[in-house]
Protein backbone atom coordinates (compact mmCIF):
# COMPACT_ATOMS: atom_id res chain seq x y z
CA UNK A 1 0.00 0.00 0.00
CA UNK A 2 2.52 2.25 0.43
CA UNK A 3 4.26 2.26 -2.82
CA UNK A 4 1.31 2.79 -4.60
CA UNK A 5 0.38 5.73 -2.10
CA UNK A 6 4.12 6.92 -3.33
CA UNK A 7 3.16 6.69 -6.77
CA UNK A 8 -0.46 8.37 -6.63
CA UNK A 9 1.83 11.50 -4.77
CA UNK A 10 4.52 11.74 -7.38
CA UNK A 11 5.21 14.92 -8.26
CA UNK A 12 7.05 15.63 -11.06
CA UNK A 13 8.07 18.89 -10.05
CA UNK A 14 10.29 18.03 -6.93
CA UNK A 15 11.84 15.44 -9.31
CA UNK A 16 12.85 18.96 -11.62
CA UNK A 17 13.78 20.42 -7.82
CA UNK A 18 16.50 17.73 -7.33
CA UNK A 19 17.96 17.71 -10.76
CA UNK A 20 18.13 21.75 -10.23
CA UNK A 21 20.29 20.97 -6.85
CA UNK A 22 22.35 18.48 -8.55
CA UNK A 23 23.22 21.19 -11.14
CA UNK A 24 24.09 23.60 -8.50
CA UNK A 25 26.46 20.88 -6.70
CA UNK A 26 28.65 20.66 -10.23
CA UNK A 27 28.54 24.12 -10.70
CA UNK A 28 29.95 25.44 -7.05
CA UNK A 29 27.04 27.79 -7.17
CA UNK A 30 25.85 28.27 -3.09
CA UNK A 31 25.14 31.88 -3.15
CA UNK A 32 22.82 34.18 -5.04
CA UNK A 33 19.35 33.77 -6.24
CA UNK A 34 18.98 30.68 -8.61
CA UNK A 35 17.59 32.16 -11.74
CA UNK A 36 15.38 30.48 -14.27
CA UNK A 37 14.58 31.01 -17.53
CA UNK A 38 11.65 30.77 -20.51
CA UNK A 39 11.98 32.12 -24.30
CA UNK A 40 9.08 33.71 -26.52
CA UNK A 41 9.45 34.41 -29.97
CA UNK A 42 6.99 37.57 -30.28
CA UNK A 43 6.12 37.05 -34.16
CA UNK A 44 2.71 36.16 -33.46
CA UNK A 45 -0.24 35.89 -31.16
CA UNK A 46 1.08 34.26 -27.91
CA UNK A 47 -0.64 30.04 -28.04
CA UNK A 48 -1.34 27.78 -25.38
CA UNK A 49 2.32 26.37 -25.84
CA UNK A 50 4.00 29.40 -24.62
CA UNK A 51 2.03 30.09 -21.76
CA UNK A 52 2.76 26.36 -20.68
CA UNK A 53 6.40 26.78 -20.62
CA UNK A 54 6.08 29.76 -18.17
CA UNK A 55 3.87 27.86 -15.90
CA UNK A 56 5.07 24.83 -16.09
CA UNK A 57 8.39 26.55 -15.04
CA UNK A 58 6.23 28.83 -12.16
CA UNK A 59 5.57 25.44 -10.64
CA UNK A 60 9.09 23.86 -10.60
CA UNK A 61 10.55 27.44 -9.06
CA UNK A 62 8.05 27.02 -6.24
CA UNK A 63 8.76 23.54 -5.76
CA UNK A 64 12.65 24.21 -5.59
CA UNK A 65 12.26 27.42 -3.00
CA UNK A 66 9.73 25.11 -0.87
CA UNK A 67 12.85 22.44 -0.68
CA UNK A 68 16.03 24.44 -0.75
CA UNK A 69 14.13 27.97 0.91
CA UNK A 70 16.94 29.55 -1.74
CA UNK A 71 16.19 33.31 -3.40
CA UNK A 72 15.41 32.87 -7.62
CA UNK A 73 14.53 35.05 -10.26
CA UNK A 74 12.22 33.73 -13.38
CA UNK A 75 13.31 35.71 -16.44
CA UNK A 76 11.15 35.14 -19.60
CA UNK A 77 12.97 37.00 -22.74
CA UNK A 78 10.97 38.15 -25.54
CA UNK A 79 13.52 37.41 -28.63
CA UNK A 80 11.96 41.24 -30.17
CA UNK A 81 15.90 41.03 -32.16
CA UNK A 82 14.45 38.35 -34.08
CA UNK A 83 13.67 39.19 -37.69
CA UNK A 84 9.94 38.88 -39.18
CA UNK A 85 10.32 35.97 -41.45
CA UNK A 86 6.58 35.54 -42.06
CA UNK A 87 3.77 37.36 -42.03
CA UNK A 88 1.64 35.64 -39.58
CA UNK A 89 -1.53 34.29 -41.18
CA UNK A 90 -3.83 35.61 -38.36
CA UNK A 91 -3.19 39.61 -37.94
CA UNK A 92 -4.77 42.70 -40.21
CA UNK A 93 -2.70 44.70 -42.50
CA UNK A 94 -0.59 41.77 -43.68
CA UNK A 95 0.06 43.47 -46.93
CA UNK A 96 1.50 46.73 -44.53
CA UNK A 97 3.96 44.07 -42.75
CA UNK A 98 5.20 42.76 -46.30
CA UNK A 99 7.35 45.62 -46.53
CA UNK A 100 8.84 44.73 -43.09
CA UNK A 101 10.37 41.02 -43.70
CA UNK A 102 14.05 40.94 -42.55
CA UNK A 103 13.25 43.88 -40.15
CA UNK A 104 13.83 43.14 -36.12
CA UNK A 105 10.47 42.63 -34.58
CA UNK A 106 10.47 45.69 -32.36
CA UNK A 107 11.14 47.67 -35.42
CA UNK A 108 7.99 46.17 -36.95
CA UNK A 109 4.55 48.46 -36.27
CA UNK A 110 2.05 46.73 -34.82
CA UNK A 111 -0.52 45.67 -37.28
CA UNK A 112 -3.62 46.53 -35.09
CA UNK A 113 -2.32 49.89 -34.12
CA UNK A 114 -1.96 49.62 -30.07
CA UNK A 115 1.45 49.63 -29.32
CA UNK A 116 4.56 50.82 -30.32
CA UNK A 117 5.62 47.40 -32.21
CA UNK A 118 4.72 43.89 -33.70
CA UNK A 119 6.74 42.93 -30.87
CA UNK A 120 5.70 44.76 -28.11
CA UNK A 121 1.81 43.88 -28.99
CA UNK A 122 2.74 40.22 -28.33
CA UNK A 123 4.52 40.91 -25.11
CA UNK A 124 1.83 42.77 -23.66
CA UNK A 125 -0.64 39.81 -24.63
CA UNK A 126 1.43 37.21 -22.89
CA UNK A 127 1.24 39.45 -20.03
CA UNK A 128 -1.94 39.80 -19.68
CA UNK A 129 -2.47 35.96 -19.62
CA UNK A 130 0.46 35.47 -16.88
CA UNK A 131 -0.98 38.08 -14.62
CA UNK A 132 -4.19 36.14 -14.61
CA UNK A 133 -2.72 33.28 -14.21
CA UNK A 134 -0.76 34.82 -11.42
CA UNK A 135 2.46 34.25 -12.84
CA UNK A 136 5.67 35.79 -11.09
CA UNK A 137 8.16 36.58 -13.37
CA UNK A 138 10.61 39.31 -14.93
CA UNK A 139 9.55 39.91 -18.74
CA UNK A 140 12.63 41.39 -20.96
CA UNK A 141 13.50 42.26 -24.43
CA UNK A 142 15.86 40.71 -25.66
CA UNK A 143 16.76 44.02 -27.90
CA UNK A 144 17.22 45.39 -24.16
CA UNK A 145 19.64 42.98 -23.24
CA UNK A 146 21.83 43.00 -26.49
CA UNK A 147 21.71 47.02 -26.46
CA UNK A 148 23.15 47.13 -23.08
CA UNK A 149 25.61 44.60 -23.34
CA UNK A 150 24.84 42.18 -21.07
CA UNK A 151 25.72 39.52 -23.40
CA UNK A 152 28.92 41.68 -24.57
CA UNK A 153 31.51 38.99 -22.52
CA UNK A 154 29.81 35.57 -23.92
CA UNK A 155 29.61 37.01 -27.28
CA UNK A 156 33.61 37.47 -27.12
CA UNK A 157 33.62 34.46 -25.98
CA UNK A 158 32.09 33.06 -29.07
CA UNK A 159 33.87 35.26 -31.22
CA UNK A 160 37.43 33.62 -29.80
CA UNK A 161 36.25 30.05 -30.70
CA UNK A 162 34.30 31.74 -33.50
CA UNK A 163 35.20 28.74 -36.26
CA UNK A 164 34.63 25.81 -34.26
CA UNK A 165 31.43 26.88 -32.55
CA UNK A 166 30.22 28.25 -35.64
CA UNK A 167 30.99 24.83 -37.75
CA UNK A 168 29.46 23.30 -34.21
CA UNK A 169 25.98 24.62 -34.76
CA UNK A 170 26.30 24.91 -38.80
CA UNK A 171 26.00 21.18 -38.42
CA UNK A 172 22.39 21.03 -37.52
CA UNK A 173 21.27 23.02 -40.46
CA UNK A 174 20.96 21.80 -44.06
CA UNK A 175 23.35 21.83 -46.66
CA UNK A 176 22.37 24.42 -49.18
CA UNK A 177 21.38 27.18 -45.75
CA UNK A 178 25.21 26.39 -44.35
CA UNK A 179 26.86 27.99 -47.52
CA UNK A 180 25.96 31.11 -46.05
CA UNK A 181 25.55 30.47 -42.22
CA UNK A 182 26.78 32.38 -39.28
CA UNK A 183 25.82 32.01 -35.79
CA UNK A 184 26.38 35.72 -35.92
CA UNK A 185 23.51 38.04 -37.79
CA UNK A 186 24.30 41.54 -38.47
CA UNK A 187 21.92 44.36 -38.51
CA UNK A 188 22.84 46.02 -41.28
CA UNK A 189 24.09 49.50 -41.11
CA UNK A 190 22.29 50.55 -44.22
CA UNK A 191 18.75 49.39 -43.64
CA UNK A 192 18.42 48.07 -40.36
CA UNK A 193 17.09 44.47 -41.47
CA UNK A 194 18.78 41.21 -39.67
CA UNK A 195 21.07 39.84 -42.32
CA UNK A 196 20.53 36.22 -42.12
CA UNK A 197 23.12 34.87 -45.17
CA UNK A 198 26.33 36.03 -44.71
CA UNK A 199 30.05 34.84 -45.40
CA UNK A 200 32.33 35.59 -42.42
CA UNK A 201 35.88 37.01 -43.60
CA UNK A 202 37.36 38.15 -40.26
CA UNK A 203 36.45 38.44 -36.25
CA UNK A 204 38.14 40.46 -33.82
CA UNK A 205 37.40 39.00 -30.18
CA UNK A 206 39.61 41.94 -29.15
CA UNK A 207 37.67 44.68 -30.44
CA UNK A 208 34.48 42.82 -30.70
CA UNK A 209 33.82 43.34 -34.73
CA UNK A 210 32.83 40.78 -37.62
CA UNK A 211 34.06 41.28 -40.95
CA UNK A 212 31.59 39.68 -43.27
CA UNK A 213 29.92 39.59 -46.85
CA UNK A 214 26.61 38.76 -48.74
CA UNK A 215 27.73 36.35 -51.08
CA UNK A 216 26.78 36.66 -54.37
CA UNK A 217 26.37 32.89 -55.35
CA UNK A 218 24.11 31.76 -53.05
CA UNK A 219 20.03 31.03 -53.40
CA UNK A 220 17.76 31.99 -50.47
CA UNK A 221 14.73 29.89 -49.68
CA UNK A 222 12.10 31.93 -47.95
CA UNK A 223 8.69 30.90 -45.73
CA UNK A 224 5.66 30.54 -48.64
CA UNK A 225 7.97 30.64 -51.56
CA UNK A 226 8.18 28.05 -53.95
CA UNK A 227 11.17 29.29 -55.78
CA UNK A 228 14.64 30.56 -54.45
CA UNK A 229 15.89 34.49 -54.39
CA UNK A 230 19.03 35.71 -55.62
CA UNK A 231 20.76 37.78 -52.94
CA UNK A 232 20.11 41.24 -54.91
CA UNK A 233 16.89 40.59 -55.03
CA UNK A 234 16.17 39.66 -51.27
CA UNK A 235 19.07 41.31 -49.96
CA UNK A 236 18.09 44.77 -51.89
CA UNK A 237 19.90 47.76 -51.11
CA UNK A 238 22.72 46.23 -49.41
CA UNK A 239 26.62 45.94 -50.81
CA UNK A 240 26.32 42.45 -52.39
CA UNK A 241 29.87 40.52 -52.25
CA UNK A 242 31.34 43.85 -50.59
CA UNK A 243 33.31 43.48 -47.06
CA UNK A 244 31.47 44.95 -44.25
CA UNK A 245 32.76 45.61 -40.83
CA UNK A 246 30.47 46.15 -37.91
CA UNK A 247 30.82 45.41 -33.95
CA UNK A 248 29.21 42.66 -32.94
CA UNK A 249 28.96 44.08 -29.47
CA UNK A 250 25.99 46.41 -27.93
CA UNK A 251 23.31 45.20 -30.57
CA UNK A 252 25.03 45.69 -33.51
CA UNK A 253 24.80 41.55 -34.34
CA UNK A 254 22.34 39.33 -33.27
CA UNK A 255 22.69 35.83 -32.82
CA UNK A 256 21.01 32.62 -35.29
CA UNK A 257 18.44 31.19 -32.62
CA UNK A 258 20.44 27.74 -31.72
CA UNK A 259 23.41 30.13 -30.58
CA UNK A 260 20.80 32.81 -29.04
CA UNK A 261 19.84 30.50 -27.16
CA UNK A 262 23.18 29.11 -25.85
CA UNK A 263 23.84 33.06 -25.68
CA UNK A 264 20.83 33.97 -23.90
CA UNK A 265 21.46 30.86 -20.93
CA UNK A 266 24.75 31.25 -20.72
CA UNK A 267 24.49 35.28 -20.17
CA UNK A 268 21.84 34.99 -17.56
CA UNK A 269 23.27 31.97 -15.53
CA UNK A 270 20.66 29.92 -16.49
CA UNK A 271 20.07 26.88 -14.12
CA UNK A 272 16.70 26.22 -15.30
CA UNK A 273 14.93 26.03 -18.73
CA UNK A 274 11.89 24.05 -20.55
CA UNK A 275 11.61 23.68 -24.37
CA UNK A 276 8.87 21.50 -26.74
CA UNK A 277 9.46 18.31 -27.99
CA UNK A 278 9.61 19.99 -31.60
CA UNK A 279 13.07 21.49 -30.11
CA UNK A 280 15.14 18.41 -29.17
CA UNK A 281 17.93 18.46 -31.20
CA UNK A 282 17.89 22.20 -30.97
CA UNK A 283 18.46 21.73 -26.95
CA UNK A 284 21.55 19.06 -28.33
CA UNK A 285 23.12 21.34 -30.15
CA UNK A 286 22.77 24.14 -27.40
CA UNK A 287 24.33 21.20 -24.51
CA UNK A 288 27.63 20.90 -27.67
CA UNK A 289 27.72 24.68 -27.10
CA UNK A 290 27.90 24.38 -23.70
CA UNK A 291 30.41 21.72 -23.99
CA UNK A 292 32.49 23.51 -26.37
CA UNK A 293 32.73 26.57 -23.84
CA UNK A 294 33.76 24.46 -20.81
CA UNK A 295 30.33 25.12 -18.95
CA UNK A 296 27.90 23.33 -17.22
CA UNK A 297 24.42 23.15 -19.23
CA UNK A 298 21.25 24.60 -17.57
CA UNK A 299 18.58 21.96 -16.87
CA UNK A 300 16.35 21.57 -19.50
CA UNK A 301 13.09 19.77 -19.80
CA UNK A 302 10.96 18.66 -22.79
CA UNK A 303 7.40 18.79 -22.48
CA UNK A 304 4.44 17.59 -25.01
CA UNK A 305 3.54 19.53 -27.69
CA UNK A 306 -0.39 20.89 -27.25
CA UNK A 307 -2.19 20.02 -30.74
CA UNK A 308 -5.23 21.15 -32.64
CA UNK A 309 -8.58 18.78 -33.29
CA UNK A 310 -6.49 18.01 -36.43
CA UNK A 311 -3.58 16.51 -34.84
CA UNK A 312 -1.18 19.77 -35.93
CA UNK A 313 1.16 21.52 -33.40
CA UNK A 314 -0.05 24.85 -32.33
CA UNK A 315 1.42 27.71 -34.38
CA UNK A 316 1.40 31.34 -33.78
CA UNK A 317 1.63 32.55 -37.46
CA UNK A 318 -0.66 29.90 -38.39
CA UNK A 319 -3.19 30.66 -35.32
CA UNK A 320 -4.54 27.06 -35.62
CA UNK A 321 -5.91 25.23 -32.56
CA UNK A 322 -7.59 27.35 -29.98
CA UNK A 323 -7.05 30.96 -29.23
CA UNK A 324 -5.37 31.82 -26.27
CA UNK A 325 -7.96 34.60 -25.66
CA UNK A 326 -10.47 32.17 -26.17
CA UNK A 327 -8.71 29.84 -23.61
CA UNK A 328 -9.02 32.53 -21.21
CA UNK A 329 -12.32 33.52 -21.75
CA UNK A 330 -13.51 30.25 -21.09
CA UNK A 331 -11.16 28.27 -18.70
CA UNK A 332 -11.16 28.59 -15.14
CA UNK A 333 -7.67 29.94 -13.82
CA UNK A 334 -7.95 26.30 -11.72
CA UNK A 335 -8.77 24.12 -14.68
CA UNK A 336 -5.74 25.42 -17.05
CA UNK A 337 -3.43 25.50 -14.32
CA UNK A 338 -4.20 21.84 -13.58
CA UNK A 339 -4.27 20.97 -17.35
CA UNK A 340 -0.78 22.52 -17.72
CA UNK A 341 0.73 20.72 -14.52
CA UNK A 342 -0.20 17.16 -15.26
CA UNK A 343 1.47 14.61 -17.55
CA UNK A 344 3.65 18.00 -19.02
CA UNK A 345 5.44 15.07 -20.93
CA UNK A 346 2.55 13.73 -22.89
CA UNK A 347 1.44 16.23 -26.27
CA UNK A 348 -2.21 17.16 -25.36
CA UNK A 349 -5.03 17.90 -27.15
CA UNK A 350 -6.16 21.54 -27.13
CA UNK A 351 -9.50 22.73 -28.27
CA UNK A 352 -12.70 24.12 -27.69
CA UNK A 353 -14.08 20.61 -27.22
CA UNK A 354 -11.86 20.11 -24.27
CA UNK A 355 -13.30 23.05 -22.09
CA UNK A 356 -15.69 21.61 -20.06
CA UNK A 357 -13.46 18.54 -18.99
CA UNK A 358 -10.97 20.59 -18.29
CA UNK A 359 -12.75 23.20 -15.84
CA UNK A 360 -14.19 20.42 -14.27
CA UNK A 361 -11.35 18.30 -13.65
CA UNK A 362 -10.45 20.43 -10.29
CA UNK A 363 -14.14 19.33 -9.17
CA UNK A 364 -12.79 15.88 -9.26
CA UNK A 365 -9.59 16.51 -7.72
CA UNK A 366 -11.74 18.05 -4.88
CA UNK A 367 -13.67 15.09 -4.66
CA UNK A 368 -10.37 12.47 -4.42
CA UNK A 369 -8.40 14.98 -2.23
CA UNK A 370 -11.20 14.59 0.46
CA UNK A 371 -10.24 10.70 0.41
CA UNK A 372 -7.98 10.19 3.31
CA UNK A 373 -6.19 7.64 2.05
CA UNK A 374 -6.74 7.92 -1.72
CA UNK A 375 -6.01 11.59 -1.59
CA UNK A 376 -2.51 12.18 -1.29
CA UNK A 377 -1.88 13.07 -5.48
CA UNK A 378 -4.76 15.11 -5.19
CA UNK A 379 -4.49 17.31 -2.48
CA UNK A 380 -1.00 17.34 -4.01
CA UNK A 381 -2.22 18.54 -7.51
CA UNK A 382 -4.13 21.47 -6.12
CA UNK A 383 -1.74 22.48 -4.17
CA UNK A 384 0.79 22.55 -6.43
CA UNK A 385 -1.63 24.61 -8.63
CA UNK A 386 -3.02 27.00 -6.14
CA UNK A 387 -6.34 26.09 -5.38
CA UNK A 388 -7.40 27.18 -2.55
CA UNK A 389 -11.42 26.94 -2.68
CA UNK A 390 -12.67 23.73 -3.79
CA UNK A 391 -15.80 24.06 -6.56
CA UNK A 392 -19.27 24.32 -6.17
CA UNK A 393 -22.47 24.41 -7.32
CA UNK A 394 -23.17 22.74 -10.34
CA UNK A 395 -20.72 21.55 -13.02
CA UNK A 396 -19.24 23.33 -16.10
CA UNK A 397 -20.62 20.72 -18.19
CA UNK A 398 -24.47 20.84 -16.57
CA UNK A 399 -23.86 24.57 -17.08
CA UNK A 400 -23.03 24.41 -20.84
CA UNK A 401 -26.12 21.68 -21.46
CA UNK A 402 -28.92 24.28 -19.62
CA UNK A 403 -27.55 26.83 -22.37
CA UNK A 404 -27.90 24.44 -25.16
CA UNK A 405 -31.28 23.39 -24.73
CA UNK A 406 -31.99 27.16 -23.51
CA UNK A 407 -30.32 28.97 -26.44
CA UNK A 408 -30.27 32.37 -24.78
CA UNK A 409 -29.42 34.92 -27.29
CA UNK A 410 -27.52 37.11 -24.41
CA UNK A 411 -25.72 36.51 -21.14
CA UNK A 412 -28.57 38.55 -19.25
CA UNK A 413 -30.02 35.36 -20.59
CA UNK A 414 -27.93 32.65 -20.03
CA UNK A 415 -28.35 34.40 -16.60
CA UNK A 416 -31.80 33.66 -16.09
CA UNK A 417 -32.14 29.92 -17.43
CA UNK A 418 -29.72 29.35 -15.20
CA UNK A 419 -31.12 30.64 -12.13
CA UNK A 420 -34.29 28.82 -13.55
CA UNK A 421 -33.13 25.84 -13.55
CA UNK A 422 -31.08 25.62 -10.18
CA UNK A 423 -32.07 26.10 -7.03
CA UNK A 424 -30.76 29.23 -5.16
CA UNK A 425 -29.03 26.83 -2.69
CA UNK A 426 -27.07 25.67 -5.82
CA UNK A 427 -26.65 27.99 -7.62
CA UNK A 428 -23.51 28.96 -9.37
CA UNK A 429 -20.67 31.65 -9.29
CA UNK A 430 -21.39 34.27 -11.58
CA UNK A 431 -18.12 34.34 -13.25
CA UNK A 432 -18.17 30.31 -14.11
CA UNK A 433 -21.30 31.15 -15.80
CA UNK A 434 -20.13 34.01 -17.70
CA UNK A 435 -17.44 31.45 -18.63
CA UNK A 436 -20.12 28.86 -19.36
CA UNK A 437 -22.03 31.94 -21.61
CA UNK A 438 -18.77 32.61 -23.18
CA UNK A 439 -18.06 28.78 -24.48
CA UNK A 440 -21.86 28.74 -25.65
CA UNK A 441 -21.27 31.51 -27.93
CA UNK A 442 -18.07 29.77 -29.61
CA UNK A 443 -19.49 26.13 -29.49
CA UNK A 444 -23.31 26.65 -30.64
CA UNK A 445 -23.80 25.46 -33.93
CA UNK A 446 -24.94 27.49 -36.79
CA UNK A 447 -28.05 28.22 -37.13
CA UNK A 448 -30.20 26.23 -39.61
CA UNK A 449 -30.49 27.92 -42.94
CA UNK A 450 -34.32 29.31 -43.13
CA UNK A 451 -36.36 29.78 -46.06
CA UNK A 452 -39.80 31.39 -45.74
CA UNK A 453 -42.88 30.09 -46.99
CA UNK A 454 -46.18 32.52 -47.06
CA UNK A 455 -47.50 30.08 -44.02
CA UNK A 456 -44.34 31.25 -41.93
CA UNK A 457 -44.18 34.75 -42.58
CA UNK A 458 -48.25 35.03 -41.94
CA UNK A 459 -47.12 33.22 -38.39
CA UNK A 460 -44.15 35.21 -37.57
CA UNK A 461 -46.14 38.60 -38.94
CA UNK A 462 -48.60 37.47 -36.03
CA UNK A 463 -46.15 37.49 -33.41
CA UNK A 464 -44.74 40.60 -34.41
CA UNK A 465 -47.86 42.58 -34.32
CA UNK A 466 -48.58 41.15 -30.72
CA UNK A 467 -45.33 42.12 -29.04
CA UNK A 468 -45.43 45.72 -30.82
CA UNK A 469 -48.92 45.89 -29.49
CA UNK A 470 -48.79 44.97 -26.07
CA UNK A 471 -45.02 44.55 -25.12
CA UNK A 472 -46.12 44.04 -21.20
CA UNK A 473 -48.61 41.45 -21.77
CA UNK A 474 -47.62 37.88 -20.89
CA UNK A 475 -45.92 36.39 -23.48
CA UNK A 476 -47.08 32.75 -23.35
CA UNK A 477 -50.92 34.79 -24.39
CA UNK A 478 -49.10 36.35 -27.40
CA UNK A 479 -47.80 33.58 -28.45
CA UNK A 480 -51.35 31.65 -28.68
CA UNK A 481 -52.53 34.52 -30.27
CA UNK A 482 -50.21 34.08 -32.82
CA UNK A 483 -50.12 30.56 -33.40
CA UNK A 484 -54.21 30.51 -33.31
CA UNK A 485 -53.83 27.00 -32.20
CA UNK A 486 -51.90 26.04 -34.60
CA UNK A 487 -49.25 23.61 -33.26
CA UNK A 488 -47.50 23.21 -36.34
CA UNK A 489 -46.04 27.26 -36.16
CA UNK A 490 -43.63 26.44 -33.51
CA UNK A 491 -41.05 24.69 -35.60
CA UNK A 492 -41.63 27.41 -38.04
CA UNK A 493 -40.73 30.18 -35.05
CA UNK A 494 -38.07 28.00 -33.60
CA UNK A 495 -35.94 28.02 -37.20
CA UNK A 496 -36.87 31.63 -37.57
CA UNK A 497 -35.98 32.66 -33.88
CA UNK A 498 -33.53 29.99 -32.71
CA UNK A 499 -32.14 28.76 -36.05
CA UNK A 500 -32.92 24.89 -35.17
CA UNK A 501 -36.51 22.84 -35.55
CA UNK A 502 -37.01 22.81 -31.41
CA UNK A 503 -36.07 24.35 -28.23
CA UNK A 504 -36.57 25.38 -24.72
CA UNK A 505 -40.71 25.98 -23.88
CA UNK A 506 -41.47 29.04 -26.34
CA UNK A 507 -43.33 31.12 -23.82
CA UNK A 508 -40.13 30.77 -21.39
CA UNK A 509 -38.04 31.57 -23.95
CA UNK A 510 -39.47 34.62 -24.71
CA UNK A 511 -40.20 35.99 -21.23
CA UNK A 512 -36.53 35.68 -20.79
CA UNK A 513 -35.54 37.20 -23.76
CA UNK A 514 -38.20 40.11 -23.45
CA UNK A 515 -40.70 41.64 -25.70
CA UNK A 516 -38.30 44.08 -27.38
CA UNK A 517 -35.71 41.92 -28.48
CA UNK A 518 -37.84 39.11 -29.31
CA UNK A 519 -39.26 41.56 -31.84
CA UNK A 520 -36.13 42.40 -33.14
CA UNK A 521 -35.27 38.93 -33.91
CA UNK A 522 -38.89 38.06 -35.30
CA UNK A 523 -38.45 41.04 -37.27
CA UNK A 524 -34.93 40.37 -38.58
CA UNK A 525 -36.31 36.83 -39.39
CA UNK A 526 -39.14 38.52 -41.83
CA UNK A 527 -36.48 40.52 -43.56
CA UNK A 528 -35.41 37.16 -45.18
CA UNK A 529 -36.06 36.70 -48.41
CA UNK A 530 -39.66 34.45 -49.55
CA UNK A 531 -38.84 31.50 -51.16
CA UNK A 532 -39.54 31.75 -55.40
CA UNK A 533 -41.09 28.93 -55.47
CA UNK A 534 -44.47 29.84 -52.42
CA UNK A 535 -46.82 32.12 -53.72
CA UNK A 536 -49.22 34.44 -52.59
CA UNK A 537 -52.55 32.69 -50.86
CA UNK A 538 -54.54 32.88 -54.05
CA UNK A 539 -51.82 33.48 -56.40
CA UNK A 540 -51.36 30.76 -59.38
CA UNK A 541 -47.95 30.09 -60.60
Amino acid sequence: MSVRLGRVAHDWCAVESGRITALLERRGQDAGPVVFGAGFGPSGIPHIGTVSEVVRTSFVRQSFEETTGRGTRFVVVADDMDALRKVPDNVPARSTLAAYLGMPLHRVPDPWGQASSLAEGMVDRLRRVLDLMEVDCEVVRSSDLYRAGHHDSTIRAFLADFAEVNALVGRSVGALRRRSYSIVMPLSPTTGRVIEHTRVLAVDPGRGTLTYEIPKDVVIQRPGLDYGLEPHEYYAGEPIGEPVTVSALGGGCKFQWKADWALRLLSGDIAYEMHGQDLTDSARVVRQVFGRLRREPPVLFEYGLFVDERGRKISKSAGNGFALDDAVDCLTRDGLRLLLYRGPRRPRRFDLASVPRVDDAVRHEARLAREPRRGAGARLRLRRIGATTPPSGPRFASLVRVLAACAPVDHAGAVAFVERVFPPDRRPDPELVARAWRFHVRARPAPEPVVLDTAATTVLRRLADALASAPHADPGALLHKALEGNPHAYRVLYLALLGRPRGPRLATWLRITGARRSLALVRDALSRPVSPSVHPEGGTP
